[in-house]
């Protein structure tokens, strides 16, 4: 179970990166386009609202965050459990 997990954690963690690569092309591919950006919320939140680009940008955040605690809480729980059989052996 736990080698599943951890396979789950690195995979999202690996769909989020190449997701938030491939949104940051997008966004880098349409700035020529752009007529201005003088508005407040600047480049980024102008691009992603014209490309209609929030959703998949939150969920390649979202994947990433939840793939590195997946990953993260795992290799806690090996450290405390190989801690844990060494204190028991000696």
């Amino acid at each position: 179970m736990n080698k599943d997990l951890t396979r789950l954690g690195y995979f999202l963690f690996f769909t989020g990166i190449i997701l938030f690569g491939i949104m940051h092309l997008a966004i880098a591919l349409y700035i020529p386009n752009l007529s201005g950006w003088s508005d407040p919320p600047g480049k980024l939140a102008i691009v992603l609202g014209e490309i209609i680009g929030w959703v998949p940008y939150t969920l390649s955040i979202i994947l990433l965050i939840t793939g590195s605690l997946i990953i993260v809480c795992e290799q806690y729980q090996n450290s405390q459990r190989k801690r844990n059989s060494s204190k028991s052996k000696g």
